[in-house]
């Protein structure tokens, strides 16, 4: 922040560019952790949720859902191992 004032200040606003290397959150989560992947493919029926990460939200009506509770605690816990 103080450095961004600093550009605004001299003038140099546009000096500062904020931009990602194109790694989606979802893609991330697709090659960091194939397990928490099949678990979003399994619930959400397809791997739609690749391509919109707004599909994601579907795996609200599983909040109560125990068997995905088991499935996701084990998914964490191979990851850890």
């Amino acid at each position: 922040p103080e450095f961004y004032k600093y550009c605004c200040d001299m003038g140099m606003k546009d000096k500062i560019v904020n931009m990602t290397n194109g790694v989606t959150p979802r893609r991330w989560v697709h090659c960091a952790n194939p397990a928490l992947s099949a678990i979003f493919t399994k619930y959400l029926g397809s791997h739609q949720w690749l391509t919109d990460m707004t599909l994601l939200k579907g795996m609200l009506k599983f909040k109560d859902d125990s068997k995905l509770h088991a499935e996701w605690m084990g998914m964490k816990r191979i990851a850890k191992a």
